[in-house]
């Protein structure tokens, strides 16, 4: 199947990780214009070492001066956006350091909202714009330690809905994906470190799978799939976590 895009520009929150990097690439395949974001210097080097004529922006949610300088430096609007920028913070909430969790929830969920406003405002002109929020499965089963994380990435799916549902008759649709156990970052460090790898070998996504499901989402093709939330684990969380790491 010949996938088709009504846009061309594509703003890649979160593009310097391993699977950001992996989804710019498979953009840049499909013709489309790619604008990747950093929130490090680590980050940028990255990017320009993998894409070094590529234009990539710096974005911290964590730095207010950050967020509110960000549309100047994005220039212009984005036809599309894949929010992938999320940092981990765990920690068992009962113990929490209230002081830690307001800055984490400030930063993932205030000023994200304050990004996808601006950038939303900027689609309206247009009459075209397609966001996909990549969630994760610990929205709607987080293992302990993962309250911080799964509630920012809840609340998040919550607004992408929202804005969905209040401007799709502008032209502007919203998709959250859920991804279960990706073989990248946080997952390839699990999967190496508690040695799971084996035994879930059945239950990982790939890198490729993701980012695929990814560039199809953006697609004139899957616009049908609007104001929804879809998973992408496969098949992890149909069966108890336990159940699969004794066999």
């Amino acid at each position: 199947m010949r996938l088709s895009y009504s846009g061309q520009r594509v703003l890649v929150l979160g593009g310097s990780s391993s699977l950001g990097l992996a989804l710019v690439d498979l953009l840049l395949t499909q013709g489309l214009k790619v604008i990747p974001t950093y929130c490090s210097s680590q980050g940028q080097k990255r990017i320009a070492a993998r894409f070094p004529d590529l234009k990539a922006i710096s974005l911290d949610f964590f730095d207010q001066a950050s967020v509110e300088q960000f549309p100047t430096l994005l220039g212009t609007s984005p036809d599309y956006l894949i929010d992938l920028a999320h940092a981990d913070y765990e920690g068992l909430l009962a113990a929490a350091n209230m002081s830690q969790a307001e800055a984490y929830f400030t930063a993932h969920v205030t000023r994200r909202l304050a990004i996808v406003k601006t950038l939303v405002r900027s689609m309206m002109s247009t009459g075209f714009g397609r966001l996909v929020h990549v969630s994760s499965v610990a929205a709607s089963c987080p293992g302990p330690g993962q309250g911080f994380y799964a509630s920012a990435k809840r609340a998040a799916e919550s607004f992408y809905l929202s804005m969905g549902v209040e401007l799709g008759s502008r032209g502007i649709t919203s998709v959250s994906v859920r991804l279960g156990l990706v073989d990248a970052g946080r997952g390839k460090v699990f999967l190496d470190n508690k040695g799971y790898r084996q035994q879930l070998a059945h239950k990982v996504v790939t890198i490729t799978q993701a980012t695929h499901t990814l560039c199809f989402l953006l697609s004139d093709q899957a616009l049908g799939l609007a104001c929804t939330t879809l998973t992408l684990d496969a098949g992890l969380t149909a069966i108890k976590y336990a159940d699969i790491l004794e066999k």
